[in-house]
């Protein structure tokens, strides 16, 4: 410690003066800053800051290093010895706490840091595409503003009901149906399990019990067809045929590249994005079962390959023949387009629902097609399996997520092209409308 007639600073600047003046003693020497904070001179010239929390329960108090001088400036050294004691209180160890920092694993303190980290390894996974992980972030946005800087062992699952009521309710406000505020809680409940799988949080979940905020009915809407699809007070309704004879004929709406892409989602089930994004490469119209690869699914289990019945090799033999050779995308973005380089799902959407104004097909949306399709596979096969490798889905067995490799090419050609026939035979039972 210092001697009695050694006169020592009093504020942190001083302390900073006397530290980058002060001479290595001859033995090891402990000064003391004020605070709780102590440097230990050492003979060969270094300067460690130091502390001494006490963690609750503890009997006696644990000497912590909190940085070496100059790298660490007398203030940060406070700072950094406020954090070990915050540390302390909640029960844990800040020596620790370095030690795992210095071994690389990162410590989860914060709602913040754990949604964020949760975001990071999802993206790093690769198992979620561009736009999923898009809307995982945007549903957690709101909780990570209102709880981000909160201590994981400070919240209760009151805090986030809070949160993700006083969304719902914003949602609600606006003339919206609260999806959002469900996502966000659906989102938490994963970063949480996540957190909790991977041993980086331990304790028990605070969303684990919260009930949804938002009552949300499920879409059930099919586009008709008056026989594989009928509706139920209305058996002869044909709205698959009126549209599939729109987008044949010649009349004013959506232009040539848009009407196939359409065309192909009600043949094959695929998703907008699927549909917008696919690339020449991932077309093989010449083997002897002409197929499509979906690279651009939603998830990894969306990456599969399509055999394609006669309908849609017609459409996209069509689509090469007046295609430049260099383009890479079977539907390339519009001239001036800046938001992707192919047709954007958006726009895609937008077409269909003015095309479904004008032919008075009410409350369809562009995911309705998918779901006719897979609709209709089903009742002219009586199976779900097919349905699932057309859309993209793995199975919940053991078999079918472990051991099941399998295309199943010519099974899904069969239930296809059954299906293509079926939207063919629609089509021939209605007339364009303009």
């Amino acid at each position: 410690m210092a001697t009695k007639t050694e006169k020592l600073p009093k504020t942190d600047a001083g302390w900073q003066t006397w530290l980058l003046n002060v001479k290595p003693p001859e033995e090891r020497r402990w000064i003391a800053l004020g605070g709780g904070l102590t440097v230990c001179l050492e003979v060969g010239g270094g300067k460690v800051f130091q502390g001494r929390p006490r963690r609750v329960g503890d009997k006696n108090a644990r000497r912590v290093a909190v940085g070496h001088f100059p790298a660490v400036s007398v203030a940060q050294a406070r700072q950094r010895l406020a954090e070990a004691r915050s540390m302390a209180r909640e029960g844990r160890d800040p020596a620790l706490a370095q030690r795992r920092a210095r071994e690389g694993l990162e410590e989860i303190a914060t709602f913040g840091q754990l949604a964020e980290s949760y975001l990071k390894r999802r993206a790093e996974g690769g198992e979620l595409r561009d736009k999923t992980l898009g809307i995982e972030a945007q549903a957690l946005a709101p909780l990570r503003r209102a709880l981000g800087d909160r201590l994981l062992a400070d919240l209760e699952p009151r805090d986030f009901s809070a949160v993700i009521e006083r969304e719902a309710a914003r949602l609600r406000k606006a003339g919206k149906t609260g999806r959002l505020a469900n996502q966000s809680l659906a989102a938490a409940k994963r970063a949480y399990k996540d957190a909790r799988g991977r041993g980086e949080f331990t304790g028990p979940s605070p969303v684990a019990e919260l009930k949804r905020p938002a009552k949300e009915s499920p879409r059930e809407r099919v586009l008709f067809d008056g026989r594989v699809l009928r509706h139920m007070i209305d058996p002869e309704r044909n709205e698959i045929g009126a549209l599939v004879a729109a987008l044949r004929s010649d009349a004013p709406g959506p232009d040539h590249g848009t009407r196939a892409a359409l065309l192909l989602g009600l043949f094959l089930g695929m998703r907008a994005g699927e549909i917008a994004a696919l690339e020449w490469s991932a077309v093989r119209l010449d083997d002897a079962v002409p197929t499509l690869v979906v690279v651009a699914g939603k998830t990894k289990a969306a990456t599969r390959t399509l055999p394609l019945p006669a309908q849609a090799v017609a459409i996209l033999r069509a689509l090469r023949a007046t295609a430049d050779g260099k383009a890479r995308h079977v539907f390339p973005a519009r001239s001036g387009a800046g938001r992707a380089e192919h047709l954007h799902a958006e726009s895609l959407s937008r077409a269909f629902s003015r095309l479904c104004a004008a032919l008075g097909i009410d409350g369809a949306v562009l995911h309705d097609l998918r779901r006719t399709a897979l609709s209709g596979i089903i009742e002219l096969t009586g199976g779900e399996a097919l349905a699932e490798r057309v859309a993209g889905h793995k199975g919940q067995s053991a078999l079918a997520r472990h051991y099941d490799k399998a295309k199943r090419l010519n099974p899904m050609l069969k239930a296809l092209t059954a299906w293509a026939d079926a939207v063919d035979d629609a089509a021939e039972r209605t007339s364009p409308q303009t």
